[in-house]
Parts: structure tokens; C-alpha cells; sequence
């Protein structure tokens, strides 16, 4: 009993030394006095004197290395995701604007009318042989404002045709004038062409005074 009692005192006296050795030798207590004061710890209370020794201490062996590699990871993983969510949120705002300007363009794309027959031949100067079984009108729009016709009137067109009053003697006058109607003409049975004007109820035979160059 009195050997185990020994054996235990020598090695609390030897923790102690140690203890009393690393105290002596640390950090704070290896700084001369002129250290001390200038790097002004005398201000500091033991608390903090010992928080500096630990935080030494720590920087001596490693450990803060290792935390701030550690936090200097996570901040760059961190980056990283919000690198990639910024370059797909930019990435599906241009897809989408992209695919917003396609729909525009097929909605603004109106396909060309295809003319009459007989309106392309009469272009080529070489009128069909058969005669379709209905006529297709030409539509189009006049140029400016309607107010009838008068023996001499001229009627130009928004398609770059003009189409003169064939009956010299027939006047009209419309009231209140239109502007810009839409127009129709058609072929007549013996000859010339029937020009009708939205909300007129007469017609008017024309015969074409200017039409566009076939090239």
C-alpha cells in the first residue's frame, strides 16, 4: 500500500513539473519584460493572457492553418454554387428571350397572297385560254380618300396599279368620304373589270391603267 501511495505522488509531482515547465516556457512568459510592455499585454486581464498563449499556441502547431484552409474551402464551394446558379438563371433568361423572338417572328410573318389568274395574266399580257369556273378577285386597298367617281376618275391602288372609270358618263358621289377602303376587282363577262369598294353598294367598270413591270 505505502509503494502505490509513493508511485502516485512521484507521478502527480511529475505532471506538475510538466505543467509548470510548459508555463514557463510558453509563449507570454518567454517575452522579457520590455516585450511585454511594448506589445502592451499589461493591459490584457489573465483571461485574456491566457486566451493569446492558447491562440499561439495553436498557430505553433498547425491547427489554425488547417481551420482556415479548412473555412477558405468552404467559401470557395460556396462560390462556386452560386456561380453556377447565376450562369443558369442567365442562361435560361436568354433561351427564353430567344425563344419569345422566334414566336414574334412567325406571328409578324404574313405569307404572300397568291393573285388571281387571271390577274397574272393580264401582268403577262397573255390572258388564259380557259376560263376558271369562278373568278378570284384582286383585293387591295385605294390610295387616299373615295368620294365616287365621275367619268374620269383614276383609282390607284396600294398594290402599285392603276385602274381608270371605263363608262365616261357614269358619275357618283358617295357621302361621307372613305379613306383608304378596301377594294375588289374582278373581271367583267364581256370586257373590262368590276371594281366593288367596301360599303359601297354600286360597282364601277375600270379598265387597268398602270400595273406593275413583270421582270
Amino acid at each position: 500500500m505505502f509503494l502505490i501511495v509513493k508511485k502516485w505522488i512521484v507521478t502527480l509531482g511529475l505532471l506538475l513539473l510538466a505543467i509548470t515547465a510548459k508555463a514557463d516556457t510558453g509563449f507570454v512568459k518567454s517575452l522579457s519584460a520590455e516585450d511585454f510592455a511594448a506589445a502592451g499585454l499589461q493591459k490584457l486581464t489573465p483571461e485574456e493572457l491566457a486566451r493569446l498563449e492558447a491562440l499561439v499556441q495553436r498557430h505553433a502547431t498547425g491547427e489554425m492553418a488547417v481551420v482556415r484552409q479548412q473555412e477558405e474551402a468552404k467559401a470557395s464551394a460556396s462560390r462556386s454554387e452560386t456561380d453556377k446558379k447565376e450562369i443558369a438563371s442567365k442562361t435560361e433568361a436568354r433561351n427564353a428571350g430567344a425563344k419569345a423572338d422566334e414566336t414574334e417572328t412567325k406571328a409578324t410573318v404574313v405569307p404572300a397572297k397568291k393573285q388571281p389568274r387571271w390577274f397574272t395574266a393580264l401582268l403577262t399580257l397573255n390572258r388564259a385560254k380557259e376560263k376558271p369556273e369562278k373568278e378570284e378577285p384582286l383585293e387591295s386597298r385605294l390610295v387616299g380618300d373615295f368620294n365616287g367617281w365621275n367619268g374620269r376618275s383614276i383609282f390607284k391602288l396600294e398594290n402599285g396599279t392603276r385602274w381608270v372609270q371605263q363608262n365616261k358618263t357614269e358619275t357618283y358621289i358617295y357621302s361621307p368620304v372613305l379613306h383608304s377602303p378596301k377594294v375588289k376587282i374582278t373581271p367583267a363577262s364581256i370586257t373590262g373589270f368590276w371594281l366593288e369598294i367596301e360599303g359601297v353598294n354600286l360597282c364601277v367598270r375600270v379598265i387597268p391603267l398602270e400595273l406593275p413591270d413583270q421582270k
